[in-house]
């Protein structure tokens, strides 16, 4: 009876609740901060199937991998002002408003990942803090923001920004090794 794993000490699950999100890097100066990142979905990895057919019979081989993209809720405080945090990033990555048409310049993926301060790294934390493991997401770029939906006088809900985030690749690194996101 007691190599159950319920009657081990060790064996704590891992919570949804326990998490961080890094998100514009450690030393960004505008990093966002980790207590404002309400929701984030964790990566997801999807292998096509290539088929050949042969007479009567069909075989079915693994193909490429690809990485589905990530979607973040984060409460939208005063300070810092998450909006104009996004709306820089996006300036950063080289989108321009339509006022001069002088301006030749566009959005390319160097500029939209390095607006986001590198890599993405989203860990779940154990009960005392340390993390259980690490997503790194390569090359993430912002695919979009919505600045918080529609605003309503008979709410008293708070203002969130939905993010949806899109990535080359995770790599996964179990415990410590991922570094550690910091508060």
């Amino acid at each position: 009876m007691a190599d159950l794993w319920w009657g081990q000490k060790k064996s704590d699950p891992k919570r949804r609740y326990r998490f961080l999100v890094q998100l514009g890097g450690a030393s960004h100066m505008d990093a966002i901060p980790v207590w404002s990142i309400k929701t984030a979905t964790k990566p997801k990895a999807n292998v096509s199937t290539v088929e050949h057919m042969f007479l009567d019979y069909t075989f079915k081989y693994p193909g490429r991998v690809t990485w589905d993209n990530i979607s973040m809720t984060l409460v939208d405080p005063v300070d810092p002002d998450l909006a104009s945090a996004f709306i820089q990033r996006l300036t950063a990555a080289g989108y321009q408003y339509p006022t001069d048409s002088n301006k030749r310049a566009s959005i390319s993926k160097k500029k939209a990942s390095d607006a986001l301060g590198g890599d993405i790294l989203i860990q779940q934390i154990d009960a005392e803090g340390d993390p259980i493991d690490t997503w790194s997401l390569k090359n993430a770029w912002i695919v979009s923001v919505d600045f918080g939906g529609s605003l309503d006088y008979t709410s008293d809900e708070m203002n969130e920004l939905t993010v949806e985030v899109a990535f080359d690749w995770a790599e996964y690194a179990k415990g410590k090794r991922g570094g550690t996101v910091g508060l």
